[in-house]
């Protein structure tokens, strides 16, 4: 490798100049290169893959933390949807309850109603029932009061009227 080194600097006849052994040269300059990389930018470029690691990792973590949110969020969302939805069972299960309880009590109070205008029908037939059999009776007295008093007059005479009050008059006084 010296060799290689000397052909880079020395011409043969003693002084620098231009090697016409651009495959030796090349390869020379090349090392050189990597060399000088190696020692004066290995600091840099270290410190420029270090510093991409660091975000590379630390982006890593703010997604692993925003997939740990999120996962943390959709539970929540499950847990509230599943009680909303229990809820809604709920109250879907009462409504139906109470649309019962109030049909029945609807259905309960008709029947009592009906209940009731029948009594009241009743009532009201039964009263008008006594009103005429009452007005029939007292059409039925005067008329017989009448018949009478005209059977009355028309077999009654003078006589037969003084024999009435002679037996009235008796009998009261004795």
């Amino acid at each position: 490798m010296i060799n290689l080194f000397y052909l880079a600097v020395e011409e043969a006849g003693g002084g620098f100049g231009i090697s016409s052994d651009i495959l030796g040269s090349n390869l020379i300059n090349l090392v050189i290169v990597i060399g000088l990389l190696v020692v004066y930018g290995g600091k840099f470029v270290g410190n420029i893959l270090t510093e991409r690691r660091n975000r590379i990792t630390e982006e890593i973590k703010e997604a692993e933390e925003r997939a740990k949110t999120a996962a943390k969020a959709l539970a929540e969302a499950k847990e509230n949807l599943s009680q909303a939805q229990a809820k809604a069972k709920q109250i879907k299960a009462t409504a139906q309850e109470t649309a019962k309880t109030t049909r029945e009590q609807i259905l309960a109070q008709g029947q009592k109603e009906i209940e009731r205008m029948k009594a009241t029908a009743v009532q009201e037939l039964d009263s008008e029932r006594a009103k005429v059999v009452t007005e029939l009776k007292r059409t039925i007295a005067v008329l017989a009061l009448q018949k009478a008093e005209q059977d009355l007059q028309d077999r009654l005479n003078d006589d037969i009227q003084g024999k009435l009050i002679s037996r009235a008059v008796e009998q009261l006084g004795g």
